[in-house]
């Protein structure tokens, strides 16, 4: 048998192969192919094309942990969510992504599945791995955090409900007032038995409900019976069980501000099903505003939430952080636009 090593053992491709063995194909130092893999637009254009081709051909692949051990940081940026499987996240890590595209950095994500308790170790599992920086999209809670982003050594962005305590580097939205205007919408278009449909498993989702409850309480409309939440594989499925429940509850109920559009989809496929007709007998207000909400029928009302640009922003802030560039701004509140369509009257 022959042994690696032996002679008629092809080595198999990238095995071994070393930044000094692709500068010398090249025909440069090991340095300059160093700087331009970290830094594409510090060489020519034709070089450029010539170190990635042979990088590709020759299967280099470089070595993080020694680039972290040779300078201050590994090139990656961290990204910790609680929902990296949901839709609502896509249009933020576009938008990440978009950012820092065309960078020397690379971007890895890591989702806690909303268990708080596992945020400060996902943060100190990066942390030790000398990142250039990390993006915090969504803690549910900073008490085990904050001293980690304190002495951390490199910078540290939020996404958050702008109630919580990073005072910089933050992009997000108040959510409590996610939840009192679209309640107030729905009052003036004439609803008066609103239902909130939704968990409050999170900060963000607990805001909403303080902010529909204040309205409704101002109105005289709160009912505590018209807040319901529950856990199903399937939220469209959820949507349906939570509604059907509803109608035991408080026969007369007249809308839905449902905290995901899957959820109030659920809600207009049960209506279609039992003959309550939308907008007039019922209204519907989803939440997140997805890509099939103007396709449905009746079209959905929604709160949009310009999760594209929050986490291009986001990106951008720890980008210039890093740079040590100047920011325009380190707090942003980017809103949310509530989108009537044929859902409501």
């Amino acid at each position: 048998m022959v042994k690696a090593g032996e002679p008629g053992r092809k080595p198999r491709r990238g095995a071994h192969v070393k930044l000094s063995d692709v500068a010398k194909k090249v025909g440069v130092s090991p340095i300059t192919i160093s700087r331009a893999l970290r830094n594409p637009e510090i060489v020519s254009e034709d070089l450029r094309e010539v170190i990635l081709r042979t990088v590709e051909e020759m299967g280099y692949i470089p070595n993080l942990a020694a680039r972290a051990l040779a300078g201050r940081h590994n090139g990656i940026v961290g990204v910790i969510t609680p929902a990296l499987h949901q839709y609502g996240f896509t249009g933020l890590m576009v938008g990440i992504e978009d950012r820092f595209r065309n960078t020397e950095f690379t971007v890895q994500y890591s989702s806690t599945l909303h268990h708080v308790e596992g945020e400060a170790g996902l943060l100190k599992s990066f942390l030790t791995q000398k990142p250039a920086g990390v993006i915090i999209a969504g803690a549910e809670s900073y008490r085990n955090l904050l001293s980690l982003i304190d002495s951390a050594a490199c910078p540290i962005a939020h996404i958050t409900d702008l109630s919580q305590e990073p005072q910089s580097l933050v992009v997000g939205l108040d959510h409590y007032t996610a939840g009192a205007e679209p309640t107030r919408f729905l009052l003036s278009r004439g609803y008066r038995k609103i239902a909130f449909m939704g968990r409050g498993a999170d900060v963000r989702s607990r805001r909403r409900i303080e902010g529909y409850e204040a309205v409704m309480r101002e109105a005289g409309c709160f009912d505590p019976d018209l807040v319901i939440g529950g856990d199903a594989a399937s939220r469209t499925g959820l949507g349906r069980e939570l509604f059907s429940r509803l109608l035991e509850r408080v026969p007369e109920i007249d809308a839905v501000f449902a905290q995901s559009d899957e959820l109030a989809l659920g809600v207009l496929i049960e209506c279609k099903e039992r003959g309550i007709r939308v907008p007039e007998n019922i209204g519907i207000c989803g939440f997140n505003d997805l890509e099939f909400s103007p396709f449905v029928e009746p079209s959905l009302t929604s709160v949009h939430i310009p999760r594209y640009d929050i986490g291009y922003r986001v990106a951008d802030m720890l980008l210039r952080a890093i740079r040590e560039e100047p920011l325009d701004e380190d707090k942003a509140d980017l809103g949310f636009t509530i989108i009537p369509r044929g859902s409501t009257r």
